[in-house]
């Protein structure tokens, strides 16, 4: 029987699409689920699958699927179904080793003493049998488990972050396969504001960024908050720390001066590039 779901993780989804349009995301996510069902993407039905339009679509979403004998593959969904393949097997070991185990029985009985108004019978659940086995988990608990254990172990070295050869802070993660965060500014100044931000929250609240996915969400965030603006970025930051905050918000304009105008939120093309490539490269 085929599996019907598979794990959807928000954040690296949120950041793997970041640079796609909404018609891109869609195309994407309409093409996982064909691949999950079919167990793959015959590149000459592309065209029938995504509609009109698509070679312009597909051009945009290519470098997320590899290609083998002409059937289109994402490397990541895939591995994910081995995963879950692996888990459903051992749990059908474990069911047939004894699933779960009886519901404790109450003995039956009563303690002879005087009978008062303190004294009242007792009821003792009998000890669990040895030979029942461990029930059945939880599939979600087990994966969670495991995401626990690996992060426990990543902080068996220190606090998460470790200063790199130029004394800048570097997720713990991150430091060990030489991978690096992409900021939204390329400037000397943001990046020096922005390990400022680091040991703030190190110092203040103890926190640090335990992957590169969440510093690179959070960066996302404050160029969201800044329209694209490094000055309006780094006064973000300043605002946050002379405060005390934990995190991001928009600044505080006095009465006499116009809130900055919203409109929609553009990135530089490079930026979105080089977060595509830095996705496609794990």
């Amino acid at each position: 029987m085929k599996d019907p779901a598979f794990p959807f993780y928000a954040q690296d989804f949120l950041v793997g699409t970041l640079h796609l349009s909404c018609q891109e995301t869609g195309a994407f996510i309409k093409l996982l689920a064909y691949q999950w069902v079919n167990l793959g993407i015959p590149k000459n039905r592309l065209g029938s699958i995504l509609g009109s339009g698509w070679d312009g679509v597909w051009l945009c979403i290519s470098d997320k699927f590899i290609e083998k004998d002409g059937v289109l593959f994402n490397k990541r969904l895939e591995m994910e179904r081995e995963k879950r393949a692996q888990y459903k097997e051992k749990q059908a070991e474990n069911g047939k080793k004894g699933g779960r185990p009886r519901k404790e029985e109450l003995a039956e009985g009563a303690v002879n003493a005087t009978v008062t108004a303190k004294n009242f019978k007792e009821i003792k659940p009998k000890n669990p049998t040895k030979t029942q086995k461990k029930p059945l988990e939880n599939e979600n608990e087990r994966e969670n488990e495991k995401e626990n254990i690996i992060e426990a172990e990543k902080g068996k070295e220190g606090m998460g972050e470790k200063p790199n050869g130029a004394g800048y802070l570097t997720s713990a993660n991150v430091v060990g396969v030489g991978g690096e965060v992409i900021p939204p500014f390329a400037s000397a100044e943001f990046a020096d504001q922005w390990q400022a931000w680091k040991r703030y929250r190190l110092a203040e609240h103890n926190f640090t960024y335990r992957s590169a996915e969440s510093e690179q969400a959070a960066l996302a965030e404050l160029g969201t908050l800044a329209h694209t603006s490094e000055t309006t970025a780094i006064a973000i930051l300043h605002q946050s720390m002379g405060k005390g905050w934990k995190g991001f918000f928009e600044l505080k304009h006095d009465a006499t001066k116009p809130a900055a105008s919203k409109g929609k939120v553009r990135y530089s093309d490079d930026f979105k590039r080089k977060i595509a490539n830095r996705l496609q490269s794990k």
